[in-house]
């Protein structure tokens, strides 16, 4: 009886701490790597397993967003880019065609996991597109349910351009700029992103033949598309710029004017750490109303998707910005925040902002089916 009483009792005990015992995170595997190259090649390998075992890339994405959140490892910081390869990879395996992008892309508007794997579909297609420079595309495009995925597809067909081009950025700006003024900005904006991607070789990305690594000489060179030259320019670099201060954004852009300066100083924006309420008041502490509204650009208030609490407080920040600028604050800001909650921030955010804050609010908000030239 005794015997049988201590197994009873040390069955229990182990039932009671498997049952305390936390979940582990998602993918706890990869986290257990220390070497970087080796952890990206684990979540590679587990991501695209688990979308092929879902069969539905467009309800799976939105929960690995989820799960990447919720499991406080080094994942969802690097899910958006992961996902550029799981994407080709998966578009690749299953012979994706443009008629069917509309069908497999995600179904949400994160910026992280999800708009990386729709970017890395719309990458795959590129040497299927080049035929119409790109045209084919933005039906499918257009078709996307809301505008975030639509701005997000329209910046992939810049990345898929250079790709399919072979990394010319001639040939893809052109392309670009035959699609029209409503989808050349942001389709600009992919272009010189997989630009300055390429010449780190990241990204499963090819060298350009002809290499202009200076900003300053490039965009010079592109001065029509000058901020989404500089844009990107900067958070590629590796190591990038120290953006912590007034002094370090300005000193980035020393000598530079008019829409060099303003695309600069963007792009060294988006280098600072994306927390929105900082990057905002970096963006205040400038002397410059000019200055100012560039640098607001760069801030990565996407990341506020689902949190109108946090979206309506930043406003307040406007506040802070130097003479001449709040307005271009609010007008911004309800701008991008009416493109990331697919058009209702105009009736539900813009009239809870400050009274000072809302006619502006309202102006930038109806702007929101405008190219946005720098965003996400």
């Amino acid at each position: 009886m005794a015997l049988v009483a201590l197994v009873t009792m040390s069955a229990a005990w182990s039932g009671a701490a498997a049952a305390a015992a936390p979940a582990r995170p998602f993918l706890w595997q990869c986290e257990q790597i220390h070497l970087d190259q080796a952890k990206d090649a684990c979540y590679l390998r587990l991501l695209l397993e688990d979308i092929n075992r879902s069969g539905s890339p467009a309800t799976e994405l939105p929960r690995i967003d989820r799960l990447a959140k919720a499991a406080g490892t080094a994942l969802y910081g690097r899910c958006h880019l992961l996902m550029h390869t799981v994407g080709r990879e998966w578009a690749a395996e299953h012979h994706l065609t443009i008629e069917q992008l509309q069908n497999v892309e995600p179904r949400s508007n994160d910026p992280g996991c999800s708009a990386g794997f729709g970017m890395g579909l719309v990458m795959y297609l590129g040497p299927k597109i080049i035929s119409t420079g790109g045209k084919s595309v933005i039906p499918e495009c257009n078709a996307l349910p809301t505008r975030y995925r639509q701005f997000t597809c329209v910046h992939s067909l810049g990345h898929a351009l250079m790709r399919g081009y072979h990394e010319s950025l001639f040939l893809a700006v052109q392309a670009c700029a035959r699609l029209g003024a409503r989808y050349a900005p942001d389709c600009e904006q992919g272009a010189f992103h997989d630009y300055w991607v390429s010449l780190r070789g990241a990204d499963d990305t090819m060298s350009p033949m002809e290499v202009v690594r200076s900003p300053r000489k490039l965009c010079a060179q592109y001065s029509r598309w000058a901020v989404q030259c500089w844009y990107r320019y900067f958070i590629e670099q590796s190591p990038g710029p120290i953006v912590q201060s007034v002094r370090d954004l300005t000193s980035l852009c020393s000598g530079l004017a008019g829409v060099q300066r303003i695309g600069c100083i963007a792009g060294a924006a988006k280098a600072d750490i994306d927390d929105p309420v900082a990057q905002t008041r970096l963006c205040a502490a400038l002397h410059m109303a000019n200055d100012a509204l560039a640098c607001l650009r760069g801030v990565a208030n996407q990341v506020y998707a689902g949190a109108p609490k946090k979206q309506l407080a930043l406003f307040r920040e406007c506040a802070r910005m130097p003479a001449g600028a709040r307005g271009g604050c609010d007008s911004w800001f309800g701008r991008t925040f009416n493109v990331v909650t697919n058009g209702t921030f105009l009736a539900q955010g813009c009239p809870y902002v400050a009274r000072v804050d809302r006619a502006a609010c309202k102006a930038g908000a109806r702007l929101w089916r405008a190219p946005l030239v720098t965003f996400s």
